[in-house]
């Protein structure tokens, strides 16, 4: 938890959490080095990704406690959230 995560609006927190589960299944990818995520269009992986969503929902894990039981919303998130996304981080960008 970051010190200014409570200025964030729920829709931000939940973004992030779509973000995650994409980035742990490999569907988004993280810099090792700026930390920052980008989106390199691997969409075979959704599947993926939907999985593990249905799985942390069925253990009540806590990262997904923000959507309240609404699975529906995160899996729109896991797609819709990638979209601000750009292909490569600005570290790759620079050379």
């Amino acid at each position: 938890m970051g010190l200014f995560d409570f200025l964030k609006t729920e829709e931000q927190k939940r973004d992030e959490v779509a973000r995650e589960i994409a980035c742990r299944t490999g569907v988004l990818e993280r810099c090792p080095v700026c930390r920052a995520l980008f989106d390199r269009g691997h969409d075979e992986r959704l599947p993926a990704a939907d999985a593990l969503a249905h799985e942390l929902f069925e253990r009540n894990d806590p990262l997904i406690a923000v959507f309240q039981g609404d699975r529906d919303d995160l899996l729109q998130r896991l797609r819709s959230a990638r979209e601000p996304l750009p292909y490569a981080c600005t570290c790759e960008d620079a050379g």
